[in-house]
């Protein structure tokens, strides 16, 4: 099988993990690349974040909502109101990428950018004090 090309942005559908009560599962859900494409052009695995459909608020500084009927959830190809879960992020083989639906708009993807940083604490965290040692 060929693998999908695939850019920063894109919405793909994947076979995505799923952990619930009754045990762990696979559910065809979509996903956003979030890797750079120098790597999506030399990597046989790819980093993605979550969509999701559910509303729950949470986190909201690591999640960026995203309408069906505005024009970033048309040009996305998202079939609901949908959150990107950036606190939700996953390396899979390329070649578990079902196919693309559809891409986010770079402005969108600055939000997605944004929230990242926060679910990984990339900026505004303090750094951590080094430990001299005595000598």
């Amino acid at each position: 099988m060929t693998p999908i090309e695939i850019k920063r942005g894109d919405v793909v559908l994947v076979a995505f993990p799923f952990v619930s009560e009754s045990g762990p599962s696979l559910k065809r859900r979509p996903a956003v690349v979030i890797q750079s494409d120098r790597y999506n052009r030399r990597r046989a695995a790819v980093v993605l974040a979550a969509i999701t459909s559910s509303q729950k608020q949470g986190e909201l500084q690591c999640k960026v909502l995203v309408a069906r009927d505005s024009p970033a959830g048309q040009q996305a190809g998202l079939r609901a109101d949908s959150v990107v879960d950036c606190q939700t992020v996953i390396t899979l083989p390329r070649t578990e990428l079902v196919a693309k639906i559809g891409t986010f708009p770079s402005d969108v993807l600055a939000q997605i950018d944004r929230a990242l940083e926060n679910a990984l604490g990339l900026r505004g965290a303090p750094p951590k004090p080094s430990r001299k040692t005595p000598g």
